[in-house]
């Protein structure tokens, strides 16, 4: 190879190294304009200078943690450390997670959801005491978290994660591809985006995740979102093989969608399954598969119009 072509090569990936990194650090300076003010109020003040991550240093922060954000698309984190006057004891760390989507940080605020903290009104979606905030807005997650408060203090987190929420400004909606799933009977706060496999199924690898009740039972509701018809198709086959090498024999059910079957499934009762476009669609944990039929019709009708 020429000494031309070599320079050549080089110079190509250092102008692609340059706008790579120069957009993620783009992303991070973005992000540090959500998080409070150096004087966050008339009595915290920032420590130093505001911190922030990329996907490839995500880990030297919050270690093996970071596979959860990797996974839903993290582009960047920026954060600060905010302390009470001269107490050292007494401080409040706001991280802001750019995820990229308003349907990414969703899927992270519901996997970090705890069923058993009450539900704050703060952008789309929130939880917390007074002492941690976590809630999303737009492609924005963020955690709020104070250590060793006072009384005095107890409000600081909620007005630190308030500001934050306006800093934001986008707006608080869900994310649209939740209309997928229909309203009726659906448990509130059970709705989920997965990424890595729905059911625990690779093959199923991204999509939303939900519990309904039908005739008193709790089934669960799932759309794996694909970027071709062709690769749905290939998805489908895969359950089908599985459910084979499990000893189960699947059913065709016509008049339900594209390819649409039913059968046992080793972890999940009686499934329900059927492809529209892009999309596969399911209904499991089901006593009977016919009692799946109606919601699976509902989504699938949903799903024909995108």
């Amino acid at each position: 190879m020429s000494k031309r072509n070599v320079s050549r090569i080089l110079a190509g990936g250092t102008l692609f190294f340059v706008f790579v990194y120069g957009a993620q650090l783009g992303a991070a300076t973005d992000v540090r304009k959500m998080l409070p003010p150096q004087s966050a109020g008339s009595e915290w003040r920032l420590v130093g200078d505001n911190y922030s991550y990329l996907p490839d240093t995500l880990y030297n922060y919050i270690n093996g943690a970071a596979d959860l954000f990797i996974s839903y698309g993290f582009v960047a984190l920026a954060g600060g450390e905010y302390r009470r006057g001269s107490d050292q004891l007494g401080n409040v760390t706001v991280d802001v997670y750019d995820m990229g989507s308003t349907l990414n940080a969703f899927g992270v605020f519901q996997s970090k959801r705890d069923p058993e903290v009450r539900s704050l009104t703060l952008g789309a979606g929130a939880f917390g005491t007074e002492k941690y905030v976590f809630f999303y807005k737009g492609r924005f997650y963020v955690e709020i978290q104070a250590y060793v408060l006072s009384s005095t203090t107890s409000d600081v987190v909620m007005k630190m994660a308030q500001q934050v929420d306006r800093s934001i400004g986008e707006d608080s909606a869900p994310p649209s591809e939740l209309r997928y799933l229909p309203d009726d009977n659906r448990i509130a706060g059970s709705e989920m985006y997965i990424t890595g496999g729905i059911l625990g199924h690779g093959f199923l690898d991204r999509g939303l995740l939900c519990d309904y009740t039908i005739g008193g039972e709790t089934v669960k509701a799932f759309v794996v979102f694909f970027s071709s018809g062709a690769l749905a198709v290939k998805a489908l086959d895969q359950y089908k093989s599985y459910l084979e090498q499990s000893g189960e024999k699947w059913q065709v059910i016509s008049g339900l969608g594209e390819n649409g079957f039913a059968s046992q499934e080793p972890y999940h009762k009686q499934i329900l399954v059927a492809q529209q476009g892009a999309f596969v669609a399911g209904v499991a944990d089901l006593s009977q598969s016919s009692k799946g039929e109606e919601l699976l019709k509902r989504i699938l009708g949903t799903l024909q119009k995108q």
